[in-house]
């Protein structure tokens, strides 16, 4: 080849600072799709106007330096036989947006010191402008049970109601994970 060294079929960079450079670029494409995931606002679509106030459940992947962790679902505390109910304003996103997220139960109590789980159960509906749009049963320790339906147009309030159907005396907590609408 003319006596070239490789170096020179490298656009005449010292051996190494090209790989060195696409490695930096790599790395910097991954920490910037790794913030931004970090802090996207999970619960895009609702916001919190009346009600029993859920608690924000924040990403575990947020490692912020640079402000608030955005949510990534909301969580409730429902005592046996309670109800909860809360009710979101639609966010300004465009008509036909889903539901998204699941609906997860957890529930355990106090034995001899010991914690154990407990056979919680809660009916969960979604109301759109006070007309049903979706309903479930969640059961403690099962799988998560995902949220489906799509609010008719123009819809304002999107109301969240859960009531505990079991009798047993333990703690537990409703949570709308990834909570949105897309």
């Amino acid at each position: 080849m003319s006596g070239r060294s490789d170096s020179y079929l490298s656009f005449g960079l010292p051996e190494g600072t090209a790989a060195t450079g696409c490695v930096v670029v790599v790395i910097a494409a991954a920490a910037f799709l790794a913030y931004n995931y970090a802090h996207s606002d999970s619960t895009n679509g609702l916001d919190y106007a009346s009600g029993d106030k859920p608690e924000e459940m924040k990403n575990s992947a947020c490692f912020n330096n640079y402000g608030p962790c955005p949510p990534s679902g909301f969580k409730w505390r429902i005592p046996a036989s309670g109800v909860i109910q809360t009710q979101f304003k639609r966010e300004n996103i465009q008509d036909g947006a889903k539901f998204r997220g699941s609906f997860r139960l957890d529930a355990a109590k106090l034995v001899e010191d010991e914690v154990r789980d407990c056979a919680a159960v809660v009916d969960w509906s979604l109301l759109a402008d006070g007309k049903p749009l979706a309903h479930g049963t969640v059961k403690a320790g099962s799988d998560e049970q995902r949220v489906t339906g799509t609010p008719p147009r123009e819809t304002r309030f999107v109301q969240f109601t859960a009531r505990r159907t079991d009798t047993l005396n333990c703690r537990s907590t409703v949570q709308w994970i990834y909570a949105g609408l897309d």
